[in-house]
C-alpha cells in the first residue's frame, strides 16, 4: 500500500526525548543544526527510505505518525495522519508541528508549518513545506532499538482478510513495532488493522491490536516484507512491561557506545 501511495504522490517519526538546551539557539550559533536545503533534502530523503515511525507533538501533546512521501523537486513532506485520532482535530486547527524521530541511531527534530491537508483512499495525510532547519547533533543519544538480533516471533489476524500473518519483529518502540514477514500472502495494506497479535519478551506474552502505517518489500529480488505499525488497546501491564523492557535494551546499546 505504501509503493502505491509513492507512487499517487508521484516520485511518502519512538517517543520524544527531552529538548536539548541548544535547540533554542539559533541555527548560526549551533553546529548541531542542518540549516543547508540540500543536506536538508538528502536527509529526508533517507529517513523516507527508512520509513521510521515519528513522535509528533501538536499543542503540547504527543502523537505518532510516519513520512510518507519526500518530493525533493517541490520541497515538500507529506505525513501520514496521527494516532491516536483526536491529534489530527488539533492539526487543523494549529497547522504546525514538531517530528522527532532516529536515524541511523541518532535523535533528529524539526518543525512544520503551513500544513495543508489532503485525502486518499479514505484516509488524510498532511502536506507541509520543507523545514528551514533541522535539529541533528550526529552524536548518538537513545538508540533507536534495531532488534533483528533478537528473535521476537510476531502472529495476528488481518482484519480486512481474515488472513493469519507471521514474522519476526526488526524494529520495536513503546509506541509501535517493525514486522519482517517471510511473505505477504495475508495481503496487509496500509489502513489495515491486524488483530490478536502477540510478541514474547522476557517470558512475557504481549497482546494487542496493529495499525498498519507501511508496508515495503525487503528488497527488489526479495519476497520477504517489512510492515511497520502502531499498538492498539495495549493494556496497562503490557505497557509497563515493554517500557521496562525497551529501558532495558537502551541502557546495554549505551554501555556498547561507550566501550
Amino acid at each position: 500500500m505504501l509503493r502505491k501511495l509513492k507512487h499517487l504522490f508521484s516520485k511518502p517519526l519512538p517517543p520524544e526525548p527531552a529538548q536539548d538546551d541548544d535547540d533554542e539557539l539559533l541555527s548560526f550559533e549551533n553546529p548541531n543544526f542542518i540549516t543547508d536545503t540540500d543536506k536538508i533534502a538528502k536527509l529526508l530523503g533517507e529517513i523516507e527510505n527508512s520509513s521510521p515511525l515519528c513522535t509528533v507533538q501538536v499543542e503540547g501533546e504527543d502523537f505518532s505518525s510516519s513520512i510518507l512521501a519526500v518530493k525533493l523537486d517541490k520541497k515538500v513532506i507529506i505525513l501520514d495522519e496521527l494516532m491516536p485520532k483526536h491529534g489530527n482535530d488539533f492539526l487543523l486547527l494549529s497547522r504546525s508541528l514538531k517530528l522527532s524521530t532516529f536515524h541511523k541511531g541518532i535523535h533528529l527534530s524539526f518543525n512544520l508549518t503551513g500544513i495543508e491537508v489532503g485525502h486518499s483512499r479514505g484516509i488524510n495525510y498532511y502536506k507541509a513545506p520543507f523545514p528551514d532547519r533541522v535539529f541533528y547533533p550526529q552524536r548518538r543519544r537513545t538508540p533507536r532499538l534495531e532488534i533483528s538480533s533478537i528473535d521476537i516471533p510476531f502472529s495476528g489476524v488481518v482484519q480486512r482478510t481474515g488472513i493469519s500473518v507471521g514474522g519476526s519483529l526488526f524494529d520495536l518502540s513503546r509506541g509501535g513495532a517493525g514486522i519482517t514477514v517471510p511473505v505477504n500472502r495475508a495481503r496487509v495494506q496500509r489502513g489495515d488493522t491486524v488483530k490478536n497479535c502477540q510478541i514474547t519478551f522476557e517470558d512475557y506474552v504481549m497482546d494487542f491490536d496493529l495499525s498498519v502505517r507501511f508496508v515495503k518489500p525487503v528488497s527488489a529480488s526479495s519476497a520477504k516484507v517489512q510492515i511497520g505499525g502502531l499498538f492498539e488497546n495495549l493494556s496497562s501491564k503490557s505497557q509497563s512491561k515493554l517500557s521496562y523492557f525497551i529501558t532495558s535494551l537502551e541502557r546495554v546499546e549505551i554501555r556498547k557506545q561507550k566501550a
